[in-house]
């Protein structure tokens, strides 16, 4: 035996020298790391002083220990664990059902006067309707700078009293029947489960499923409404334009960053990311994430850079990929907390207050919550998947040696060796490549900053992203004519002989004389590569999210949940069991619709209302796989080219425990350090 093993062990290790791994030998001179080696790489190089008998029985136990599946405590314990928490914490507050609900402070009870009397005064105000459809019901630009000759702050409340009754909200619950309302219901909660598990059932994909959803949707909202159960739908008010606009620009422009050239702007974001050690790999992940969504969106940062972690996972061979996929996922989400343009639902909610919030004022009070969220998602991510992240490392202590104190493991060391490897290796193949910035590269990096001034001046974000891609596309176009070497047309035989080119004859038997060149276009090439399914599973959502609004369900679940805590939602303890509700509607109805049915049922939510909306839809997003757009953008790009293990069954375990402990100890800073006032200012609630 040990004469049959010692030619594979010598290839092996010729092998490993080429990668990189020669010092290994010098690893191996120490006792300690001798006695400490674990791996099956340092097993094989071991077989020369170890005997075969030995080795094949640890080597076996190893790769059976690794393959075992983990048990279900281990999996899911961590979820239980934090729902139940949360649940005591609001026992403990608010009583079993809700018997210790502070009653209403006077402050509290001045307030809903002033409201009552707004809404009063508002509606009995004289308007001109046809002014209001000259300017548009959804025009509300300039509305909160109205001088007092224009009608100051009570026109402005008209307008967005009207705005928030007709074009945000249009209340049709009362139309429905009873079995409208639960049918309605039913078929959403059925392809809401299609959606959370599309393995479950037949292969069609999640962008076929929505797709199918929708359309059910509509025949039988028409079948309700010709039968009387319920209103008539119109499908296409509920799709939401702004978003699929800044999907297609962002899928254009970053096709075109990665197709433009070998080694240009997108291949550099994707070095920048990359690094030898796997838990430096996943932190820079996170940080990029973080601030990308902060000063962008959190659905640019992912759609751009999903193909780009996955290729890193790809070039590392990183057998389970999902660490640095939720590196990506979490963390946009996380940090698209931030700032007011950071996700949809904080734009609309900047939109929709009735009290102006700031740039600087939200940011102010976001910055204590965001940063706890993000510490405590990052480890968690780190201790969750400790093993793919420190391999060999024997626990969480030697985890937090290692990050904070440079330790690495043989394991560690090895693949530092190996990347270095490839690195020389690739450079030396590439002698081509010396790694500056070409003409092409510096036009990219002129089109994407200009793209960001744009967004940061307040333009349209969808036309701006549509525009940046359109610049790319005749840049590509150019180059590809006018500078990329012309494809060649030859074929060959089977021994590498050039075959003369074939003669083609039209009816009358002459000779078809070939064109010059073959023109291709853009449109035969990389349009193709826009991923119009992603575009067809948000149209398929909003549809269902929108008939599903309708019935009014949702409204009523917050009504209920809420109770006595309605009148006083961001009051402690109220406080916490409000942001569980709104994590449970922003994961079954979407956080977007959740902050429109809070704008029309509080149309005077003070700042620090809104800022607690924010903050408990945004981190919400982390719950479930359908919590968020960036989430599903994560997962369908990832499946794209062939990683399929970010899913609802593997995102869960790790989502619920990080979610619930992210948002309630960001609730609790945001509740005790804010910088917005707890009153509105437009109505007189903070004057004494």
């Amino acid at each position: 035996n040990l004469g049959q093993r010692q030619p594979t062990a010598r290839g092996q290790r010729s092998r490993n020298q080429n990668e990189g791994t020669e010092t290994v030998e010098e690893l191996r001179g120490s006792t300690h790391n001798r006695q400490t080696m674990a791996s099956s790489l340092y097993d094989e190089e071991q077989c020369g002083s170890t005997s075969a008998a030995a080795d094949r029985p640890r080597n076996e136990q190893q790769k059976s220990h690794k393959q075992s599946p983990p048990t279900f405590w281990r999996k899911w314990g961590p979820a239980l664990v934090a729902v139940a928490g949360v649940l005591a914490l609001n026992g403990a507050l608010l009583g079993p059902f809700g018997s210790r609900v502070p009653a209403p402070t006077a402050q509290m009870e001045r307030g809903r006067a002033l409201r009552e009397e707004r809404t009063q005064a508002v509606l009995d105000m004289e308007w001109d309707h046809a002014a209001d459809l000259a300017r548009g019901l959804s025009n509300m630009r300039g509305a909160r700078t109205l001088s007092e000759a224009e009608g100051g702050v009570m026109e402005y409340t008209r307008r967005r009293h009207r705005f928030l009754g007709e074009y945000v909200h249009e209340d049709v619950s009362d139309q429905f029947s009873l079995f409208g309302k639960l049918s309605v219901s039913a078929i959403y909660f059925a392809f809401w489960v299609f959606l959370m598990f599309p393995n479950w059932f037949l292969p069609i994909g999640r962008p076929g499923i929505a797709l199918g959803g929708g359309l059910s949707m509509v025949v039988f909202r028409y079948v309700l409404f010709l039968t009387g159960q319920g209103p008539t739908f119109d499908a296409e008010k509920v799709i939401i334009m702004e978003p699929l606009f800044l999907l297609f620009g962002l899928m254009l422009t970053t096709i075109y960053l990665e197709k433009m050239e070998r080694g240009g702007l997108f291949d550099k974001l994707r070095d920048s990311l990359d690094d030898p050690v796997n838990w430096k790999r996943s932190a820079k992940i996170m940080a990029m994430s973080t601030i990308g969504s902060a000063a962008v969106m959190n659905d640019s940062v992912v759609l751009i850079f999903s193909g780009v972690v996955v290729d890193l996972c790809v070039r590392h061979k990183v057998a389970n990929s999902l660490p640095y996929l939720l590196s990506l996922a979490t963390t946009a989400n996380t940090g698209s907390a931030l700032t007011m343009t950071g996700n949809p639902q904080n734009i609309l909610i900047v939109s929709l207050a009735y009290d102006d919030i700031s740039w600087m004022e939200f940011l102010s009070n976001m910055v204590l919550p965001v940063i706890a969220a993000s510490i405590i998602n990052g480890g968690m991510l780190f201790l969750y998947y400790s093993s793919e992240l420190f391999p060999g490392s024997s626990g969480f202590l030697e985890c937090i040696g290692i990050v904070f104190s440079g330790n690495r493991t043989p394991e560690m060391l090895a693949q530092e060796h190996a990347y270095h490897a490839r690195a020389v290796t690739a450079h030396s193949d590439d002698e081509s490549s010396s790694g500056g910035w070409t003409i092409w590269s510096r036009l990219q990096i002129i089109v994407i900053t200009a793209f960001l001034i744009c967004f940061a001046a307040g333009l349209d974000v969808c036309v701006t992203s549509i525009c940046a891609g359109a610049i790319l596309m005749v840049m590509a176009a150019w180059k590809r004519q006018n500078y990329d070497p012309k494809p060649e047309a030859v074929e060959y035989d089977a021994e590498g002989n050039a075959l003369p080119p074939k003669k083609m004859y039209d009816m009358d038997g002459n000779e078809i004389e070939p064109e010059e060149e073959e023109l291709v276009t853009e449109s035969e090439t990389t349009l193709t590569e826009v991923d119009y399914g992603l575009l067809m599973l948000f149209i398929g959502q909003f549809i269902l999210i929108g008939s599903f609004d309708d019935t009014g369900v949702p409204q009523g679940f917050f009504k209920v949940a809420m109770g006595g805590c309605a009148e006083q939602m961001t009051a402690v303890p109220c406080l916490y069991w409000f942001v569980l509700v709104i994590t449970i509607l922003s994961n079954v109805a979407s956080n977007v619709p959740v902050v429109q049915m809070l704008a029309a049922t509080f149309p005077y939510a003070t700042p620090y209302d809104w800022m607690q909306v924010s903050f408990s839809a945004t981190i919400a997003g982390n719950l479930t796989m359908l919590g968020s757009a960036a989430n599903m953008i994560v997962a369908f790009q990832a499946a794209k080219v062939g990683d399929r293990t970010f899913t609802s069954e593997r995102h869960a375990p790790f989502g619920i425990p990080s979610t619930i402990l992210s948002l309630y100890a960001g609730t609790f800073l945001l509740s005790m350090v804010h910088f917005s006032p707890e009153c509105s200012v437009k109505l007189g609630e903070c004057d004494e």
